[in-house]
Order: structure tokens, then C-alpha cells, then sequence
């Protein structure tokens, strides 16, 4: 059966990519693991992974900073085993995705992911997400 494996990332929304990935490695001793560009149809974003330990966060700079919605912390990520399979048992238990289909980048780490969004019983931003 699908499930959850883990706490995959937070991703927190920057201002500045550069600045921020310093601020993580030098004050916080964190590594610099990922870096890639996302394009979508309303926005572009630059993307870095900062991990230390088992946290992992997801630095993202949009080009267009008016469009967010979600505060700084815009979601927390779960990393899952099988995303098809673990969005047919959330359908089943009432979850509403925010897309019909899960988005894929083939450039999102190291052999590509998927991911897709829903909203928690207070609206908060919830990720589910399979590394390939």
C-alpha cells in the first residue's frame, strides 16, 4: 500500500537565492545540495535544497514575489513511495487536490519528481512529493 515516508522539505518562499543560501551555509552550517530553475505557466522559480542533519529546506525565490499566497512558509513537504497511489487513498478519504494530475520535472533532483498540493483542515499548504 501507498504511503508516507517521511518529511521530505519545508520550502520557505526568499528574496534574495544568493544571500539566503549564504546565510544557510555560514551561520547555520548547512549544505547546498540541489540547485535548478522551474519555469510554470505564472511564474518562474530559482530553487536551491539546504540540508543539515535530516531537515532539508526548499529556498525559493519567484521572479514574481506579488503572487504569494501562503506567507514565507509556503508548505511542508511529505516524501512518498508511490504518489499515484497515495492520491487515490486521500481521494478516497475526501482529499481535494489542487491540480488533476501531479507535476513532474525530469530537472528536480538528481533523476527527476513529481509532486502535487492539497490543503489541511486550516489551510495550510501540504506537499506530497516522490523523488525518481
Amino acid at each position: 500500500m501507498a504511503k508516507a515516508t517521511g518529511l521530505a522539505h519545508i520550502g520557505i518562499f526568499v528574496s534574495d537565492i544568493e544571500a539566503t543560501k549564504e546565510f544557510y551555509k555560514s551561520i547555520l552550517g548547512m549544505e547546498i545540495t540541489f540547485e535548478c530553475v522551474f519555469e510554470d505557466t505564472d511564474n518562474t522559480y530559482t530553487i536551491a535544497f539546504a540540508k543539515l542533519g535530516d531537515l532539508t529546506l526548499e529556498l525559493v525565490q519567484p521572479k514574481f514575489r506579488d503572487e504569494l499566497g501562503d506567507g514565507m512558509i509556503d508548505h511542508v513537504a511529505f516524501a512518498v513511495d508511490d504518489l499515484e497511489g497515495i492520491m487515490d487513498i486521500l481521494k478516497e478519504k475526501g482529499i481535494e487536490f489542487e491540480t488533476k494530475e501531479p507535476t513532474f520535472y525530469a530537472g528536480m533532483l538528481e533523476n527527476g519528481s513529481k509532486w502535487i498540493f492539497f490543503r489541511g483542515p486550516d489551510g495550510e499548504h501540504i506537499e506530497l512529493t516522490q523523488v525518481l
